[in-house]
Parts: structure tokens; sequence; C-alpha cells
């Protein structure tokens, strides 16, 4: 099923700044490209430092227009960069996303952390609940198209 959606963005006051994720479900490894997260009510992922770079420019730049994300099921298209899923693990944390953001509800997207990964490791977090007002402002939403 095609569907097309907005996600509301936003961005911490101050940088390097970011709440907790909380508690969730992961297998984390540092050697894969993503590390997929699930807790209640949100989905995080932790990606390798090459695609972070990516993802953290085209998705998180303030000063970006609205991103586009396209989902397909060998890929993620972020406005000009393909990301490939070739993994089980990774195709199954892709189907798992797509039907979190399956919903009339809104979606929020920041970014948080966690004190069990390394040092300024960022979780790329999806989330049903809006992000603390206090720390994190709204910015250009995201637009998501899954094939």
């Amino acid at each position: 099923m095609s569907y097309s959606r907005q996600i509301r963005r936003y961005s911490a006051y101050y940088k390097g700044w970011c709440v907790a994720f909380g508690e969730h479900d992961t297998y984390y490894d540092e050697n894969k490209e993503i590390n997929w997260l699930f807790g209640e009510s949100k989905i995080g992922f932790i990606l390798s430092p090459q695609l972070k770079r990516i993802v953290f420019h085209e998705l998180l730049g303030k000063d970006k227009d609205i991103p586009l994300v396209s989902i397909h099921q060998s890929e993620i298209r972020l406005n000009e960069h393909r990301i490939p899923i070739t993994l089980e693990e990774d195709r199954h944390g892709l189907s798992n996303f797509k039907e979190f953001i399956n919903t009339k509800k809104d979606v929020h997207l920041c970014l948080t952390s966690h004190f069990y990964y390394p040092p300024g490791t960022r979780i790329i977090t999806f989330a049903k609940k809006k992000p603390l007002t206090i720390m994190y402002k709204e910015i250009k939403p995201v637009k998501v198209e899954v094939a």
C-alpha cells in the first residue's frame, strides 16, 4: 500500500543537546550500518559514521527545505541519496517503521541519546509524542513517501 505523509521535525535549541531515548529493545552492533531501536511509542536508529554524515546533513539540516524520504522495499531514498536495504534484519526494521508511521496521528522526529551507547552517539528518533518544548524547536517537516 502506497501512501505519503509529513512528519513534524524538531531541532535542539543548542547544538549537542538532546533527551534520552528511554527503554527499548535493540541488538546493537557497532559494525552494522543501521541499528534499530524499538521503544514504547517510538522507533529510532543509530547509523554508521558514513551514513550518519549523509542522513544528518539531508534530514536534520536546519537550512534545508522540506526533505523527501522515499521508502522502497530494497532502499531508502533521502533527497538524492540512496541507502540500500540488504540485510533481513534491516528489512524487518523498515517494515516496522512503515507500519509505525502509517497513522493519522502526528509523528515527530528529533535526535535523542542513551547512556548505553558510546559517548556522542545520537539516535534518530520517530515518536508519537511531541518532544519537550524546552529542549526542541519545531522546524520544517519531512515528507515521507512509502512505495
